[in-house]
């Protein structure tokens, strides 16, 4: 490396040190073909936005429903808004032979609680009073406006099951010579697919509705402490209580908080205001855990403010000689449950090590030369009962649990990951935590969870006309009957599917109807049911199915399905399986639509001429990927997955990567429509990289500014504030400030990623050829070979081969 203190002029630009072969980007083979003729989300993506960027869309318009990624403003005309339902297809088979020659799945994603735009008019709120909502008396749907009134407005035909309920004498109104009710402007649930509904009493659960509490579990192991991990919780629990001014608060004062810690003991704390200091209550007997305190361990986070504040501040020296390595998971999860069992809420556990003490302690169990096996899928499955069989407890006293994990080593997140799983949680990764580098992470990260919109104590279910049924639910839910998610926790970022098969033939002259149902307790103590409505045409033409059909939701259905197979399959064989459902999509498309076209051209259906990016991508993704990917890790990523919503879910499989070098001046900034300009994408291959350039990669979990081995002197100054590449710190995790147009757009970009995310982007900066780094990059660049699977040009090869093989069979 040069000296830092000598810049080299920039005519005399200095040699970077070089990479070992190991650490350096794979090296790509030169393409058959040009990729370029092959569909990429770049494009694709920017068309979309293109097209919605200035007008309205109105969910009951559907002749193109916008992609998940794109940006825009939704107008409720009696469907929900795309963000809160999906379907495969907005064209339904009409029969099952006809969903069976489409051979995609044919399901839904449903993000209940999904963060709307701040200029799209807010969910309406409905109450009825102690009649409560009007439902259908066969399906026990809710009234929506596909309910259709006759005889006078005396009757309504529900829309799920044709059945002609009696309308309530309080809730009558006239009709029109159409058939509409006179009232209908005072009826938001007649006129707006999504809606919520206040609910009597007959509609609460077993406690009653209280404004949500909040358990933090903090480890206090030795590990803890020499990884910095309890001073970075500690640090991110202050912020995100009281902002970085610490002059504002997080929670309203109906939100309740209370605290413990563990390590071979279970600590809990007294923060009752009237003291002047917290007092510590110490449970030795791990295998009995009972919350020690009738009052003071619940507080208002602001009336006990001095002293939450004082033992945040305290903890990190009060156990900076704790030598103890032993740390109890599962006895500091049953004393958070014990706490809220009367209430219900959240739980935050954060756990540095293998719960490694007690009756429930866990074995070291990743075996490397299980990897790439059969026995692999072992690793993927709870490694006993017990994790199980707490989860369903929390779920039965709408306890949720939120597991933040900080390992050095092996933890076995597939069996301590399976509270946040059937809870409806999150199950947040750090490996190798570095306070340094990542305790900003963890700060925005907590500070968005307990900001953002959630409820708990939910139960979910999925109507749909007759004729059709939900066979199978996918994502962070317990499932105690059939029909019925349970929803211990629920928040926005959280989404659900569900596969639909046919038990009879449809109308095609009738919509079809899906009607998705929340019963939950909300933030602030309320009872109610969010409901969300979608009306579809059906068909009998199997173009019009691919025609309409979507391919962000089918891709998330498709992966879903895999990540529940990775307990039970072998993973090359789940891998296997994705392609030939891919292969078995586009061969249906090219033989039932495309026929008369010439075999040798690959012919893709224009809604689904991303599912091969999508499904390759998949493949390559840390949930499905194999080579020596650490098990811990591939289970944190499927569980993320399982869960993310359709936006989230496909910009990690395909990430968007930009040329900061080739900006416009409008780029990072706000125009005067009210949309944030951002650069053309480029396609993420190493191959689109100029040496010369600066590119900005949104993993969806980092942020990586890649900058080429001969990028002028000029931009690295206007960026950096520094004349040279070896002048650049590589592990900066904030960009300087520097008042120059490079530099503000710049900031401009990273600030609307982050608000586009529901995780928090951690900078990276990587110099070409210098920083070891650069090779985690490259796996990002998902059109490229990795150690498993080839290049995005050469799938989509063996695709096309593939293709005609099956139609040599078929013809």
């Amino acid at each position: 490396m040069g000296n830092n203190n000598v810049p080299r002029p920039a005519q005399q630009p200095q040699q970077p040190q070089q990479l070992p072969p190991d650490l350096r980007p794979p090296q790509q083979p030169r393409p058959r073909i040009d990729p370029d003729q092959m569909p990429a989300p770049v494009q694709v993506r920017e068309q979309d936005q293109n097209l919605f960027e200035n007008q309205f869309f109105g969910t009951v318009d559907r002749d193109r429903v916008p992609l998940a990624t794109t940006d825009y403003i939704g107008l409720d005309q009696g469907n929900s808004n795309p963000r809160y339902m999906r379907s495969t297809t907005d064209k339904i088979p009409f029969s099952k032979e006809l969903a069976d020659i489409a051979k995609f799945p044919l399901g839904l994603v449903v993000q209940p609680l999904a963060k709307r735009r701040s200029d799209e008019v807010a969910i309406q709120v409905v109450d009825h009073g102690e009649e409560g909502p009007v439902r259908c008396t066969r399906c026990r749907a809710y009234i929506n406006p596909w309910c259709e009134f006759v005889e006078g407005g005396s009757r309504f035909i529900c829309c799920i099951c044709s059945h002609a309920n009696i309308v309530p004498s309080w809730y009558f109104s006239n009709t029109d010579m159409s058939g509409r009710r006179v009232d209908i402007e005072q009826r938001p649930e007649l006129r707006y697919g999504s809606v919520e509904f206040e609910v009597p009493k007959d509609y609460h659960s077993v406690r009653t509705p209280t404004p949500l509490h909040y358990v933090f579990a903090i480890d206090v192991s030795a590990q803890a402490i020499r990884s910095g991990m309890l001073k970075s919780c500690c640090d991110a629990l202050k912020v995100a209580l009281y902002s970085n001014s610490l002059d504002q608060r997080t929670l309203p004062s109906a939100n309740k908080i209370g605290i413990l810690t563990f390590d071979k003991d279970v600590h809990f704390y007294n923060l009752h205001s009237s003291l002047t200091q917290a007092q510590m209550l110490v449970v030795p007997d791990i295998n009995d855990v009972f919350c020690p305190l009738q009052a003071g361990f619940f507080v208002d986070s602001e009336q006990s403010r001095d002293i939450i504040i004082e033992l945040l501040d305290a903890l990190p020296t009060m156990f900076q000689e704790n030598a103890r390595p032993e740390s109890v998971f599962a006895a500091a999860a049953r004393g958070g449950l014990q706490a809220l069992e009367n209430l219900g809420g959240q739980l935050f556990i954060f756990q540095s090590c293998l719960p490694n003490y007690g009756a429930d302690a866990l074995k070291s169990r990743d075996d490397k030369s299980l990897y790439n096996t059969d026995k692999e899928k072992q690793l993927m499955q709870p490694q006993n009962e017990a994790y199980k069989d707490l989860a369903k407890e929390c779920v039965q006293k709408a306890v949720c649990v939120n597991t933040w994990l900080f390992p050095k080593e092996y933890l076995d997140a597939a069996t301590v990951g399976v509270l946040s799983e059937m809870t409806g949680g999150d199950l947040r990764y750090y490996p190798n935590f570095d306070y340094t580098s990542d305790a900003l992470n963890v700060q925005y990260q907590l500070d968005h969870d307990l900001r953002r919109e959630t409820g708990y104590d939910g139960i979910l279910r999925i109507r749909c006309s007759d004729g059709l049924q939900v066979i199978d639910h996918y994502g962070n839910c317990n499932m105690s009957t059939y029909t019925d998610m349970e929803l211990a926790g629920v928040d926005e970022d959280k989404a659900i599917a569900a596969v639909l098969q046919h038990d009879n033939k449809l109308e095609v002259n009738r919509g079809i109807s899906f009607q998705c149902a929340l019963l939950y307790t909300t933030k602030d103590g309320r009872r109610r049911v969010r409901v969300h409505n979608l009306n579809l045409a059906s068909t009998s033409e199997i173009a019009d199915v691919f025609r309409h059909g979507d391919a962000d939701a089918t891709i998330s259905i498709i992966l879903r399905k895999a990540i529940f197979d990775l307990q039970h399959k072998n993973r090359k064989d789940i891998h296997q399986k994705m392609t030939e459902q891919c292969v078995q999509v586009l061969t249906a498309y090219r033989t039932n639509c495309a026929s008369s076209t010439s075999p040798g051209q690959l012919i893709l259906p224009e809604a689904f001429k991303l599912l091969p990016v999508y499904v390759h991508g998949a493949i390559r993704s840390k949930a499905l990927l194999g080579s020596d990917m650490n098990t811990d890790c591939r289970s944190a990523g499927a569980r993320l997955f399982n869960a993310l919503g359709v936006k989230e879910l496909v910009w990690a499989l395909y990430p968007r990567l930009f040329a900061l070098h080739k900006m416009e001046s409008e780029c990072g900034k706000q125009g005067i429509d009210g949309y944030f300009k951002l650069p053309p994408m480029v396609r993420t291959s190493f191959e689109r990289l100029e040496t010369t350039g600066a590119y900005l990669l949104d993993t969806g979990y980092d942020l990586y500014i890649w900058l080429g081995k001969s990028v002028p002197s000029a931009l690295l100054q206007d960026l950096f504030g520094v004349p040279s590449l070896d002048q650049v710190n590589p592990k900066m995790t904030l960009l300087p400030g520097i008042d120059t147009d490079l530099s503000h757009q710049v900031h401009g970009i990273s600030r609307k990623l982050q608000m586009d995310r529901a995780h928090y982007l951690q900078l990276h900066v990587i110099r070409q050829d210098m920083d070891p780094l650069e090779f985690i990059f490259s796996t990002w660049m998902t059109e490229d070979r990795n150690a498993e699977v080839q290049t995005y040009v050469d799938y989509m090869c063996v695709l096309h081969r593939r293709i005609q093989e099956e139609m040599k069979k078929l013809g």
